[in-house]
């Protein structure tokens, strides 16, 4: 009976010791600076970020008066689904597909295109992820004083690690309004070339801050120059389900954008 009773004591200690480790809260920030926690707290936090598993969103290009693309993310695994008019770009895990076939789009290189605009939509959150490196700085950039985040990659990050960016923060608001960033993924080199891609429009899409317009700008020693280009975001959603897994899958007729070799 005492064998009995000590056996049961130990079952509830045990039970109690899986709960209360279970239920033990995740720091999110531990690994992370402090100046770049505080740039994600400003922008809704990790935790409420990393609550959703699925991102939508329609994307207009400058001129157009209604969307032309319909994006579809899995925040978990990074599977993603654009569907255009005239052609559907894919990522499946591993390759990224074109469909009817690579000439139904019309850009550079449908791997680079896939995530580009959903990278910059999701910056701050998405360079927290494991692989990225930190330091911080301060630049003036069209006579604004800014607090910056560098970020760089390890070997062996995403299609281009020798990508650099930097996060322009407002020193006041702790919150991100430019972001320099370099393009690797052609030439395979690092260099200190940057563009200028300005955050405009904030909303808040359940607790998280998010533009609603990307302004991309040449840029040179502290100033941005001509304008390159314009996209915007319409109809953002997070949802704590992911997405239909089939979606992703390569139609039969599809064809695979490799990844650009060096």
């Amino acid at each position: 009976m005492k064998q009995l009773s000590y056996l049961f004591l130990l079952s509830i200690l045990f039970s109690c010791g899986t709960k209360q480790k279970e239920e033990t809260p995740v720091d999110y920030y531990a690994s992370l600076p402090e100046s770049f926690s505080a740039t994600l707290k400003a922008h809704g936090g990790l935790d409420q970020w990393r609550s959703f598993k699925t991102l939508e969103y329609d994307l207009l290009h400058d001129g157009d008066s209604t969307p032309t693309e319909h994006y579809t993310l899995d925040l978990l695994n990074r599977k993603d689904l654009t569907v255009a008019d005239s052609f559907k770009i894919g990522f499946d895990g591993k390759e990224v597909w074109v469909a009817p076939n690579k000439g139904a789009f019309s850009g550079r290189s449908a791997r680079f295109y896939h995530n580009l605009y959903s990278y910059f939509l999701t910056i701050p959150f998405i360079v927290a992820d494991p692989g990225a490196f930190y330091s911080d700085d301060t630049l003036t950039v069209d006579g604004k004083l800014y607090d910056v985040i560098n970020v760089a990659f390890e070997a062996g990050t995403g299609d281009a690690d020798k990508d650099a960016y930097k996060l322009l923060i407002d020193p006041s608001t702790k919150q991100m309004e430019k972001l320099l960033y370099t393009v690797t993924y052609y030439s395979g080199e690092a260099h200190e070339n940057y563009n200028a891609l300005s955050y405009e429009d904030w909303i808040e899409v359940s607790g998280v801050r998010m533009p609603t317009k990307l302004v991309g700008y040449k840029y040179s020693n502290g100033a941005t120059g001509d304008k390159r280009y314009e996209v915007s975001f319409v109809n953002i959603q997070l949802k704590e389900d992911s997405p239909n897994q089939d979606m992703f899958n390569m139609p039969a007729e599809a064809e695979i954008d490799s990844l650009v070799k060096n």
